[in-house]
């Protein structure tokens, strides 16, 4: 894969862009929220595994429910993501 010229910010703002524009599009057209959210965390995790491995995959998620339970996915209105 080529290295992108693009900051690693303005090419998180873009992808988040990206699949906001996607997210709300099959809203649109009548896929539940929930779906969505189980399709995206697979095909996420699917891909981390196909590029890292299954067990650099493993890792990134064992202390995924104390992250969880602290907040650090819970968005307030004046995060930025």
């Amino acid at each position: 894969m080529a290295e992108s010229r693009l900051s690693e910010e303005q090419q998180k703002k873009i992808a988040l862009d990206l699949f906001l524009e996607a997210w709300d599009k099959s809203c649109e057209a009548g896929v539940e929220a929930d779906l969505l959210c189980e399709v995206m965390i697979y095909l996420s995790i699917t891909d981390l595994v196909a590029d890292r491995g299954e067990e650099t995959a493993a890792s990134l998620f064992e202390n995924l429910p104390d992250r969880i339970r602290d907040g650090e996915f819970s968005l307030d209105d004046d995060d930025d993501v």
